[in-house]
């Protein structure tokens, strides 16, 4: 019997993609937030005239052609302009790739901090607009009917570069019916998407003690260094907190405990990356240059070109940047992710199930796995380290 309905997907397969509620002609789907704190699709049995538009346009249940053949060429990259590399997550490529396509009257779409610091995706068309979609946010984004104003703009003729997880890149495509003329699509490499819930919880612990409103989210900040993997808040009162990715609860529970992902993510089906976008970006963690004495600790990007399309717009912006050619074995140690799926904590379901009676900073402590007295001396060694060449490399 034909599946008429995305409410057959099964719960652990679906990535809130949000395709489905897009491509309902009648608007009989929302993107509610389920017990976790992932937006999943709710069907208005009332409105829903079972057309089977909302499966065809699932990437999980109808997905669409591969982006290409994969070319998968690799470089390390990052911005020559100094104040864009800073302001980036990594090393600005995609804001350099980003401001090409402003200049010849292309859209962007990508994700942003709204209300509340909220993370939606929104089509923008200036350097203003790009400031507010540059940077990772480590949350799952609410796309809106930012579809919908992509089919719109691409029947006017209108150019647009969209950015997105991979599942969420599958997603547009499976609801375009393909890949048109006048869309690139960049994606990145992605460990897993976080539960709003569970971030929206760490925001509200922190102006809790902080006794005022967050008014910016800079994960991966770089006031002491790229390699750091600073986490720093900023408050409507002038505060600031700070800290590294060994200290800042909030990534240690994604990156070491693995306790907030989505459940598909553990399982994920879109890790060919090759498949879903024009050009892959990282952070190219632990790359080596030719030239050793390159300050790499201000962000360096892992730019994986997958088609041709995407080989053309980063020839296009290759004076802009200093970049150098690896290989893809190069990436991996750094980026372990490319190929593999984290595993689950097994105290994930029991910490997102307690997101509304228990502050995030005592599930954290009822919940983490304390790294041993050997990791501990490690990170610090590290970022003594990394202290001591920052030094040396800016005199």
């Amino acid at each position: 019997m034909e599946t008429k309905t995305v409410a057959a997907l099964e719960a652990a397969r679906c990535t809130g993609c949000y395709a489905c509620a897009n491509a309902c002609p009648v608007d009989a789907i929302s993107m509610p937030w389920d017990a976790e704190g992932f937006p999943r699709p709710a069907i208005d049995g009332v409105k829903c005239i079972g057309c089977g538009k909302c499966v065809r346009s699932c990437p999980v249940l109808s997905p669409a052609e591969p982006a290409g053949p994969g070319l998968q060429e690799v470089y390390a990259a990052w911005s020559l302009d100094e104040g864009i590399r800073y302001e980036s997550t990594s090393g600005g490529v995609f804001s350099e790739l980003a401001l090409d396509w402003l200049a010849q009257g292309g859209a962007l779409c990508g994700a942003r901090y709204g209300k509340d610091q909220r993370i939606e995706h929104v089509v923008v068309d200036s350097e203003e607009g790009l400031a507010a979609i540059r940077q990772s946010k480590y949350a799952q984004s609410d796309v809106g009917d930012s579809y919908r104003q992509i089919r719109s703009l691409l029947k006017s003729g209108r150019r647009v570069l969209f950015c997105g997880s991979p599942c969420q890149c599958a997603g547009l495509a499976s609801y375009l019916g393909g890949r048109p003329e006048g869309l690139f699509v960049a994606n990145f490499v992605c460990r897993g998407t976080n539960s709003p819930k569970a971030f929206a919880s760490f925001l509200s612990w922190l102006e809790g003690r902080y006794g005022s409103r967050v008014s910016r989210v800079w994960f991966k900040n770089k006031v002491h260094g790229w390699n750091r993997f600073s986490t720093r808040v900023e408050f409507e009162d002038g505060q600031v907190y700070s800290e590294d990715r060994y200290h800042d609860l909030f990534i240690r529970g994604y990156i070491e405990q693995n306790l907030y992902m989505r459940e598909c993510c553990h399982d994920c089906g879109f890790r060919d990356l090759a498949q879903t976008a024009d050009v892959t970006l990282a952070d190219f963690w632990g790359v080596k240059l030719k030239d050793a004495s390159r300050d790499t600790d201000l962000g360096t990007s892992l730019v994986i070109v997958n088609t041709e399309r995407g080989g053309e717009l980063f020839e296009a912006i290759k004076p802009r940047l200093f970049w150098e050619r690896k290989a893809m074995e190069d990436a991996f140690p750094g980026n372990a992710c490319i190929s593999s799926s984290p595993e689950p904590n097994p105290k994930r379901r029991y910490f997102l199930s307690r997101l509304d009676e228990v502050s995030f900073d005592e599930l954290c402590r009822e919940c983490f796995d304390e790294p041993s007295a050997v990791s501990k001396a490690i990170a610090s060694a590290r970022r003594k380290v990394g202290e001591v060449l920052r030094k040396i490399k800016r005199k």
